[in-house]
């Protein structure tokens, strides 16, 4: 999930105005993120499955108190504690937390 994350947002997802609800769009996304069936992601995202995913997270999103997107809630694993971030500028903080290094929105392909 996250590999596809970095790949859809170096793409440009989120910073140009593409519509997200068509099939074409999504399934250049997915081909150009790396996704071997853009046709089961399309499927699945029309499903009870994803439904409810969204229905779980918007319900977390809301008791969490969040104000904006992108909202990041990530569990501390060193304390257990959940933390809270909210926007792009705040990835590498993010990252801090988590104990991972973070290298950009377009980290280099290896």
């Amino acid at each position: 999930k996250q590999w596809y994350q970095r790949r859809v947002r170096g793409l440009g997802l989120y910073s140009r105005d593409i519509d997200i609800t068509d099939g074409d769009n999504v399934r250049g996304f997915a081909a150009a993120a790396g996704v071997a069936d853009s046709e089961a992601l399309l499927e699945f995202s029309r499903g009870p499955e994803a439904r409810q995913q969204l229905i779980d997270n918007t319900t977390e999103a809301l008791e969490s108190k969040c104000f904006g997107a992108p909202w990041y809630l990530v569990t501390n694993p060193a304390t257990g504690r959940r933390e809270k971030f909210f926007g792009h500028d705040r990835v590498e903080m993010l990252g801090w937390v988590i104990g991972k290094e973070y290298k950009g929105h377009n980290p280099p392909q290896v």
